[in-house]
């Protein structure tokens, strides 16, 4: 209850100026306004923000959130990546196994807490470290989800359809690492978006691929390669997906962003970059610094322009508005 209280007393803080650092990726729309939402009171409107790992720390965990958080109870439907586990302790890191460049996320099961009291409403583990400790530490990690109320898709269960202001929206997760190399099998991505569509009003994607690194900010159009993991041609996987019948795919893994780009009328966002830090856990110096949050429209009756909300990560990986608006700038420097 404490923490509930201090976010809502944050929020009244500085949710008057959270609007004022939302932008239209492209000219035209503006800041999306309450008259607008009451023209087409059954559009979905969807945020997505980038990598967040869990500490575990859990006065971090309530606390990291409490400066984004006005900007994420706006969103109908508020997404995120998960790139960590709630495992227990006495389950075995698989760095225990690796020699080099091995790295383990476990938090405390505060942080999905503070995902639901911030506002997420679903979280995707379909990534790189779902499997940090094993098929047990990702069974703990989805208990912790289900206790919170937060959906979620995973490796062993990669879609699953959820209601929002009843419609019916079907999501896939697709990921580049095993056991679950689904990122370049483009014949279970048409299949199963194709299943979805017929079974839901709209469909989202969300993939985790690409390679990563402060320098990884553009799309190539090409494979692309992680030592020798294959983390897929991003790009292909985003128009193979609207084509199919996705209605927005949104995308994770370089921990740096990269561009917003619009596809048969369809938008894509390649990445967000990192979101939560996990106190430290993640690097956040210059361009693995710089987030924001995403929103765009699911609508059959129009196609407003998406917006961003720049954000900045503190050292220790907590997301604060960035007033200088660095993240927007970089996002349209890369999207032209």
């Amino acid at each position: 209850m404490f923490w509930r209280l201090l976010l809502v007393v944050i929020a009244l803080g500085v949710s008057t100026i959270v609007f004022s650092f939302a932008y239209p990726l492209t000219p035209g729309t503006g800041m999306r306004s309450k008259l607008t939402q009451q023209e087409f009171p059954n559009d979905i409107i969807v945020g997505w923000v980038g990598d967040m790992v869990p500490s575990r720390d859990s006065t971090y965990n309530h606390a990291v959130l409490s400066f984004v958080a006005p900007a994420l109870v706006a969103p109908d439907l508020m997404i995120g990546n998960l790139e960590g586990t709630f495992a227990a302790e006495n389950r075995s890191s698989k760095c225990i196994y690796l020699l080099n460049r091995c790295h383990a996320f476990r938090g405390d099961a505060s942080f999905a807490e503070g995902l639901k009291t911030a506002g997420f409403d679903f979280v995707s583990l379909v990534n790189n470290h779902s499997y940090d400790y094993g098929e047990m530490g990702l069974a703990d990690t989805t208990a912790v989800l289900d206790a919170a109320g937060i959906p979620y898709v995973a490796p062993n269960k990669p879609f699953t359809s959820i209601t929002v202001k009843g419609k019916r929206i079907g999501i896939l997760g697709l990921s580049s690492t095993e056991p679950t190399r689904t990122i370049t099998d483009y014949d279970f991505i048409k299949n199963t978006v194709a299943k979805l569509k017929q079974e839901n009003d709209f469909v989202i994607v969300i993939f985790h691929g690409g390679n990563e690194g402060s320098d990884k900010t553009a799309v190539p159009g090409v494979n692309e390669y992680m030592g020798t993991e294959d983390r897929g041609n991003v790009q292909l996987v985003a128009y193979t997906a609207i084509d199919a019948g996705a209605d927005l795919v949104l995308g994770s893994g370089p921990h740096v962003l990269r561009k917003i780009e619009t596809y048969k009328g369809k938008k894509i966002a390649y990445s967000l970059g990192n979101f939560v830090g996990g106190n430290g856990s993640l690097v956040t110096s210059g361009t693995l610094g710089l987030s924001g949050i995403f929103t765009s429209t699911l609508s059959y009756d129009h196609s407003p322009d998406p917006t961003f909300t720049s954000v900045i990560l503190t050292k220790n990986g907590t997301p604060t508005l960035d007033p200088l608006n660095r993240g927007k700038d970089l996002i349209e420097q890369l999207s032209q």
